[in-house]
């Protein structure tokens, strides 16, 4: 069992200076972990491929065809199907 199991939203956030962190959270929004992303740049089209790979590598995949959206607190944030 994967500690990600329970994951439903991935959740990147802009730390500035082209700086991004990636967040898996439960469906209650509590987090179960967090990485910093060793790419720099643009959400669009530096970053979000980079996280793509990275859930893919989690055994996670995003749900949609455009899963992507900006939240209420400016971060951008998906659903992820878990491990299967």
């Amino acid at each position: 069992m994967s500690r990600f199991d329970t994951a439903r939203w991935a959740v990147v956030e802009e730390l500035g200076d082209g700086r991004w962190r990636l967040s898996l959270r439960d469906e209650a929004d509590d987090e179960l972990g967090a990485f910093g992303l060793g790419v720099e740049g643009a959400w669009d089209p530096d970053v979000e491929p980079h996280v793509g790979f990275v859930l893919v590598q989690l055994g996670l995949t995003l749900r949609g065809a455009r899963p992507w959206r900006e939240d209420e607190l400016g971060d951008q944030r998906a659903a992820v199907l878990p491990p299967g």
